[in-house]
């Protein structure tokens, strides 16, 4: 439908070509328009070897398929009988082209496109919002993880989704739960669903039976597997991790995320697919093609890079939601802009550079020995200083200081050096200056304990701080985590997050300051520790 759709070729010629297998097709996920993850549809033409690729815009037209966007899971359904019939096939997928109603609200919503029309429906029911769609065999049943209706409280890697079977005819009446607290199914038989689960620390790969409601465990209890891609109803691709790695281990074979086969019939080890053809890379969401004769997946190249490459960083604009803001995109973490807005500045993904993108372009302006030693870059309000924290991240243990890179835009790369403000061995981090740039607070081990609390203090001299002579002032004290603290704009106010518990100074108290509580939104920022419930 797809291709008569695109008019490549006479349709008694297209015919003949899908069904000799001279013309074959792939749906997958690409950034290559406007910088946006949206499915796309491969033809791969035998004859000449040509591979072209098409959006869904290209094939049904803009209007249904443009604006900010992102989708995902593209699955083939329809294609049955009824009643002497054929039903039309649909491309079943998952996209965000709906705006989002609520504040911490998913917006997944699974929509189902005609290939013969491009009519679109949306198959998720008002209110509910759904991800991870699968067709069974026979293009009737749809199994997708669900939200269910609840808000996102944070999840990030176990989203805490169950498993709904809908019909692709009648969704809004043949939506029923079958598997509680799971993800990413995949049809083994119209009987059988395969999904993951995460048991404790552990991720598994689990079989549910539809007709006697009994669920069984596929891989062991000794390492991850996730995302599974049914072959049968005994046999299933996964991606497996052997063996957990800390953030500065240089890995092993069993480090890497790998594609294997398990079969539930057979007493064998399962069939390791990737450690035989690239064992030094990670390998993600396998998925089944020619009743189980190929098994796909999408691999990582960083296992092409030599000690001490650097990694090529790009700005990428992306399409946004709103004509009057620009939004970009570049890899790292821990962005923060200058005041003005004109300085945007980030760590890398292995915590071991500063980079900058301003008007003179991208570049890094400063580099440590390796990586996990450099986070949380933030801006003087007033001067070219950044102030970082340098240190293994996140952990309460470790000495951690805070340093100053001082003419961060103007000064060579090669001649900058840092300059350590914090000292005594405690755990420093999480600087902000007040509006005039002369002072900043931060919070710090340094009276915790052994119990590593945390409080906060002001430093008092924002440019060379106590390392220099400067005085530190303890601003909170108390057996508690407080944290990730920020100046107001007049200067007259500090927010911060903490995990005390409606302490005994929460309440307005006289004096030049006020301690009170702001609204819970369940929203953590980045790196927090512990129960962020006060600010």
């Amino acid at each position: 439908m797809i291709i008569k759709r695109l008019r490549l070729a006479p349709e008694a010629v297209i015919d003949d070509d899908v069904d000799s297998g001279r013309l074959t097709g792939l749906v997958f996920v690409s950034e290559r328009e406007h910088n946006l993850e949206t499915l796309h549809v491969a033809l791969r033409f035998t004859a000449n070897n040509e591979v072209r690729v098409f959006s869904l815009a290209d094939i049904y037209g803009s209007d249904l398929f443009s604006g900010a966007r992102l989708e995902d899971n593209g699955c083939i359904a329809g294609g049955y009988e009824v009643d002497g019939s054929t039903i039309d096939h649909y491309l079943v997928y998952v996209s965000t082209k709906e705006p989002v109603q609520e504040r911490r609200s998913p917006w997944n919503v699974v929509y189902k496109t005609n290939l013969r029309t491009g009519e679109t429906e949306r198959l998720t029911p008002p209110g509910t919002f759904d991800i991870s769609p699968s067709v069974s065999p026979s293009g009737k049943k749809i199994a997708l993880a669900s939200f269910q209706g609840k808000t996102w409280d944070g999840e990030i890697k176990d989203l805490k989704t169950n498993i709904y079977v809908t019909s692709l005819d009648n969704p809004s009446l043949e939506r029923r739960r079958v598997i509680e607290n799971g993800g990413w199914p995949s049809w083994g038989s119209e009987n059988v669903i395969f999904f993951h689960r995460k048991v404790g620390d552990i991720w598994g790969v689990f079989r549910y039976n539809l007709s006697t409601g009994e669920t069984v465990q596929v891989t062991p209890d000794a390492f991850d597997a996730v995302t599974p891609a049914a072959i049968d109803e005994t046999r299933v691709a996964v991606a497996t991790i052997r063996q957990k790695s800390e953030f500065t281990d240089v890995r092993n074979e069993a480090q890497y995320r790998h594609i294997e086969i398990f079969d539930m019939s057979a007493q064998e080890q399962p069939l390791q697919i990737t450690q035989n053809t690239r064992a030094k890379a990670d390998h993600f969401n396998p998925f089944v093609m020619n009743g189980g004769k190929y098994i796909g997946y999408h691999r990582c190249k960083s296992d092409l890079l030599k000690h001490g490459d650097d990694v090529p960083r790009h700005f990428h604009k992306v399409q946004s939601p709103h004509e009057d803001v620009g939004v970009f995109r570049v890899s790292g973490v821990f962005p923060t802009f200058s005041k003005d807005g004109s300085k945007l500045a980030f760590v890398d993904n292995e915590f071991k550079a500063v980079w900058l993108a301003d008007s003179q372009g991208l570049r890094v302006v400063f580099e440590t020995d390796g990586p996990d030693s450099i986070f949380s870059p933030v801006w003087n309000q007033k001067k070219d200083i950044l102030y970082v924290c340098m240190g293994p991240s996140f952990k309460a243990n470790e000495t951690l200081e805070i340093h100053a890179i001082p003419d961060v835009s103007r000064a060579a790369r090669a001649r900058r050096q840092t300059r350590q403000l914090t000292k005594g061995r405690f755990n420093n981090a999480f600087p902000y200056t007040n509006p005039d740039g002369k002072k900043f607070v931060f919070r710090s081990t340094r009276d915790g304990g052994d119990k590593n609390y945390k409080n906060l203090y002001i430093m008092e001299d924002a440019e060379f701080g106590e390392v220099g002579g400067g005085k530190v002032t303890r601003l909170t004290e108390g057996n508690w985590i407080d944290t990730h603290c920020q100046w107001s704009p007049d200067g007259n106010l500090i927010v911060f997050a903490s995990n005390r518990d409606k302490p005994a100074d929460a309440r307005p108290r006289p004096g030049p300051g006020v301690l009170r509580r702001v609204p819970d939104e369940r929203q953590r920022p980045l790196g927090c520790e512990g129960n962020q419930e006060w600010v």
